[in-house]
């Protein structure tokens, strides 16, 4: 099975897989979607995860290799992310590339395992790097649109640069984000609906980064109310999401057909 290279058809947001209804857990749409995902990953020992938009499914779920395991994430939601660092990964829609880009060497994730059962749990390293990458993509952000990309035939791999020379490439990426981040906060100036889309991210990502508190004794009523409003519009809008919502996960599910109809 081939896997998807053309970006421009991964920026969609992936829609989350309905396998709870009113009927109970139904299962065969699911089951046949990680079968297809582990056999990519089975026949392509270099690649360490793979999502259902990467070979034409437009779902939220993925598989990732753990050494000598598979292992399934439907409707994965990162809740948390601690310790950025700038590294070079590789995205296998992207073969020939290293992409240098910023992601979390913690992070804290909410997911439905290949047996359609609840978990959460905290990665560290390059599960959590390789984790955030997949989440993102099934938000509809290819690597491209948040790092710096580098073509490994022509420019040799980047881990191979010494420690100076990773700074100097690093200060290079730095720069390109801040001019690309200028050019985006230039496009939403001016439109109140961007700007109240870009309010929300900024919200909800200090939130998840630890930044800010959602509900505390020193919040009024009032504020709770339109911080869990803020955060509401924000999941319905596929940005990030947080503990509150996280924690009804399991009861939300269970919701997703009649809501998202």
């Amino acid at each position: 099975m081939d896997i998807i290279t053309d970006l421009e058809k991964l920026q969609v947001a992936a829609e989350p897989l309905e396998f709870l209804t009113e009927k109970g857990v139904e299962k065969e749409e699911g089951e046949a979607i990680i079968k297809q995902l582990k056999e990519v990953l089975d026949t392509n020992k270099t690649i360490v995860a793979i999502a259902a938009p990467q070979i034409g499914i437009n779902k939220r779920i993925f598989c990732m290799r753990f050494n000598d395991q598979i292992k399934t994430f439907i409707n994965p939601v990162v809740t948390k992310k601690l310790n950025y660092v700038i590294q070079p990964e590789t995205f296998s829609s992207m073969p020939g590339k290293e992409i240098l880009i910023t992601r979390p060497e913690e992070i804290t994730v909410v997911y439905y395992t290949d047996e359609f059962k609840y978990e959460e749990n905290k990665l560290l390293g390059i599960a959590a790097r390789v984790f955030d990458q997949h989440v993102q993509l099934l938000d509809g952000i290819t690597p491209d649109a948040l790092g710096l990309v580098s073509d490994i035939e022509e420019d040799g791999t980047l881990w191979d640069l010494t420690e100076d020379e990773m700074k100097e490439v690093t200060e290079i990426y730095k720069k390109y984000i801040n001019a690309k981040t200028k050019a985006l906060e230039a496009e939403i100036k001016g439109n109140p609906e961007l700007e109240k889309k870009y309010r929300e991210l900024q919200f909800t990502e200090k939130v998840i980064t630890g930044h800010a508190n959602i509900v505390g004794k020193d919040m009024s009523k009032a504020a709770q109310a339109a911080a869990a409003m803020s955060l509401k519009k924000a999941d319905q809008a596929n940005k990030a999401a947080n503990r509150i919502q996280v924690a009804r996960v399991a009861n939300k599910s269970r919701k997703y057909k009649g809501k998202r109809k």
